[in-house]
């Protein structure tokens, strides 16, 4: 049940923001399987370059190897992530080419999400678990891998603090 509204926040969400949300709220356990491969890659290499220098083998397939081994690792650490990003904006906008825009109203017990299109999300404030702040943004986690992105300038009444302590208190 909605009542007397506490706080309000607007935020235009461009490729930018989304990106600086995204690159926050990553899976910890792709970053740590991540680091494990390239671990792993790593002793693979090492003996390899290992055994060719024991064996007089040739330093250009070790050049190779190095090549090769670096353009996967950048793969995985820059491309990969950054095409999902790219998909998962392309998603939330629906193919169109305007920057989607979210009405975040703070009542008593719960918040609303509105977004441009006229869509609304009520989450109670039981569901949300953790919140983060990035140099733009402040991220509230919920359930269900669930984010809200609030824009620390965005807010038209109320403030973040008012908020964090209705909600974690």
């Amino acid at each position: 049940m909605q009542t007397t509204q506490i706080a309000e926040n607007h935020i235009r969400i461009t490729r930018t923001l989304f990106d600086e949300g995204m690159r926050q709220t990553e899976s910890g356990a792709y970053k740590k399987a991540i680091r494990k491969m390239a671990l792993v890659l790593f002793f693979i290499y090492l003996a390899v370059a290992v055994w060719l220098l024991y064996t007089g083998g040739s330093l250009i397939f070790l050049l190779g190897e190095s090549v090769f081994l670096g353009a996967l690792l950048f793969w995985l650490t820059v491309m990969l992530p950054n095409t999902r990003r790219k998909s998962k904006y392309k998603t939330m906008t629906q193919g169109e080419h305007q920057i989607p825009e979210r009405t975040v109203k703070f009542f008593q017990d719960s918040l609303s999400v509105l977004s441009g299109t006229g869509n609304e999300t009520l989450i109670p404030y039981k569901e949300i678990q953790n919140w983060k702040e990035t140099k733009h943004l402040y991220i509230l986690g919920c359930e269900n891998k669930k984010y809200v992105l609030l824009d620390k300038d965005g807010f038209i009444n109320g403030d973040f603090q008012k908020i964090k302590e209705l909600i974690f208190s």
